[in-house]
Formats: C-alpha cells, structure tokens, sequence
C-alpha cells in the first residue's frame, strides 16, 4: 500500500465536491468543502474511532432481538444453531467452527492453548494488539517484524524469525490499522516453508470489505489443506453487532477440539446468537453495508485529494489520514469537538486512522479538521 497524493484529475472528475472545492484554492483560504455535504450536524459524539458499521445491523437481526427480549431469564441454548448455519455458508462440518465472545475471545483461546512456556509468538508491527497482549500476559515471549514499507506483512523476515520454539503466527489480513492486504500468493510461499506443526491465525475480520481482486482470498473459501490455519471472523464488523459479542473461527476438527479446551464456560450470549443467526440470513444487508462503505471511502477520498492530504488505500472501513499536526494534537483537537478518531498507531507518527461513518458523520469531521490552522500546498 502506497502513501501518496492522488492525482487532482480524480478529483475534478468526482462532481459536485470538486466544483465547490477548487474554487477555494489561495492564500489563507480554508477549504469548507464539508459544508456543502446533505445532512445534520449530529447530536452526540461523531464515532469514527473503532471500525464499526455506521449503518447498523440488518432489520433481521433487530427484528430477532425483539422476539428473543421475553427470553433473557434463560440460558442460551442455540449456539449449535448458529455453529450449523455457519457451517452451511462456509461449507464446513459444524465441528469446524468455533464460537466467541467476539473474535477477541477466539485469539484468547489460541494464546492459552498454543502459547505454553518456552514457546513464543511471531506478529507484526503495527497490527491488531490483542493477541500480543494476551501473550505478555502470560509472560510468553513476543516476536515483532515490522510491516513492509507496502504496508505488507514482511513474509520473508517473518520466516526467517520463525523456529522450533514459536507457538503460534498472527496475521491480520486486511490488516488493521493499516487497511492493508497482504497477497494470497505470498502467504501461500510462506505457509508452505513454516513449519507445519506451527499454527497460524489468519484475523480475517475485514474480509468483506475487500474489494474484488484476485490478489486475495479468503482462507475460508480456499483452505490449505494440511496447514493449522485457524481463521477468525467477526460479527462486529459488517454485520453491525459490535456490542453483542459475536465472533467465530473455522479450522480442522482437530484445532477445533483445541480451541474448546479454552472456551469460558456459559459465555454464549442469547442476544448475540439470535441477532447473529438473523444476520446470516440477510446478505443483501452484507452487501448494501460493503457498498456505502465504499462509496464513503471513495467521498473521504475525494475530500483528502482537494486538500492535498495523502490517504491510503484501505480494503476496509477506515483509512489513514496524513497529518500536519502532531498526532496527539490533532486527536485532541477532535475530542474537543466532539469528534472520535482511532488510537494512536506505534511508530506511524504522522497518520490518524479515521473509521468510515455517515454522510452526516464525515461532513462534521471535515469541518472539524478545517478548524485546524493547515499550510496550503503549494
């Protein structure tokens, strides 16, 4: 993934944004392109800090959730349901899957199943941090190699950190908080020189925001077979269910069985598996919520390039933001005006990762940021 500045071209040809924005261009002038965005300003704090979906979860699921609300004295007792239907869409045996408190509690299961004394965890860096966490928790010892300057995961240092006392490999692809996709080619070489008795989690939270190329594919949808690959999904993200806690894995029967080992018992949720249940039936929501997403990006992009900001190029619901304040300033600066950008990235000191909202949420963050005092380019 390269940081750049987009071609002005892109954005002459983008309509309504362009015309009114180009005309701002001179000294002193503050661009308030925003403005001219439909929508109110929203009420409450504009959350564009954790990779949530915007529009929410599908009808479906709210609908389920006012069927079951009668029903919250009991116990739940659907999550073979969910396990079978997730099955069905994958193409799996129930026995594949493995059901989460989000996918957070799946990583959770991995690092106390895999990650025993005198074993140690490879990642990379910046990347998700939980699992690293969970790791250091346990005093197991943490192998950090820096993404590429692609904002790929740098394979081949990777392996060659790799031996006989490493536990357990994490990627996250997309990665987050890069946005960024690492080529199914390249981590089909590496799987195929690690070790195999060495499991892998492949966090592929993000999967349906990533655009159609052929550079990625899903894990799911075209295993290795013979590899310990355990993939992890989410609920929390295209989905809308974030505060229900829903997540699962899918892998062989035998890690499976691993994983369950570790499972905090009576952690299902009757509202998350209701909703969850709900949610899979209604892809069209799926399909609708990856579309306004992109077409947000596609605005935030546009948005950026009139500015002459670099943007990445993120196959996700958020991107990152070159700034001209120190980063800690302009976090700040949001907070102050009610607005909630993502947390501070180590060793990325001049980016802010910004989640992709409404209309109405992305107008309010551009008239935040045109507060800011930015020198024009020239």
């Amino acid at each position: 993934m390269s940081i750049s500045r987009r071609n002005m071209l892109r954005v002459i040809g983008a309509g309504a944004v362009a015309n009114i924005a180009l005309p701002a261009f001179g000294a002193g002038d503050i661009f308030d392109v925003a403005q001219s965005l439909p929508g109110k300003r929203p009420a409450g704090p504009v959350r564009l800090d954790k990779n949530e979906n915007a529009y929410g979860p599908s009808p479906a699921a709210v609908a389920a959730l006012r069927e079951i609300l009668n029903d919250v004295n009991r116990y739940p007792d659907i999550g073979d349901r969910l396990s079978a239907k997730i099955a069905t869409l994958h193409k799996v045996k129930p026995e594949q899957v493995v059901l989460g408190c989000g996918s957070t509690e799946i990583l959770r299961m991995a690092a106390d199943a895999f990650l025993v004394p005198g074993k140690k965890l490879l990642v990379a860096t910046p990347s998700y941090p939980l699992l690293e966490f969970y790791a250091r928790n346990k005093g197991v010892e943490v192998v950090r190699v820096p993404l590429t300057k692609e904002r790929a995961y740098d394979l081949k240092t990777m392996l060659a950190r790799s031996d006989n006392s490493t536990g357990l490999v994490y990627i996250c692809n997309p990665n987050n908080p890069t946005g960024s996709v690492t080529l199914r080619q390249d981590l089909e070489d590496f799987l195929r020189k690690l070790p195999a008795a060495i499991p892998v989690i492949m966090d592929e939270a993000y999967h349906h925001y990533v655009g159609a190329t052929p550079s990625y594919v899903s894990f799911i949808d075209r295993p290795m077979e013979g590899r310990p690959i355990i993939v992890t999904r989410s609920f929390s993200k295209i989905y809308g269910l974030a505060g229900l806690r829903i997540g699962y894995a899918v892998t062989s029967s035998e890690l499976a069985e691993r994983l369950y080992q570790n499972f905090l018992q009576f952690s299902d949720n009757l509202l998350g598996l209701k909703a969850a249940i709900a949610a899979l039936d209604d892809q069209e929501h799926v399909r609708m919520s990856a579309k306004r997403t992109s077409d947000d990006k596609e605005e935030f992009y546009n948005h950026a390039n009139v500015r002459m900001l670099g943007v990445s190029d993120s196959q996700t619901n958020f991107v990152l933001l070159q700034v001209d304040h120190p980063v800690e300033e302009v976090l700040q600066h949001f907070r102050k005006n009610n607005v909630l950008l993502g947390w501070r990235i180590p060793g990325m000191d001049d980016f802010v990762r910004v989640s992709m909202g409404r209309p109405e949420d992305m107008k309010e963050f551009w008239r935040v940021w045109d507060l800011l005092p930015h020198q024009m380019p020239h």
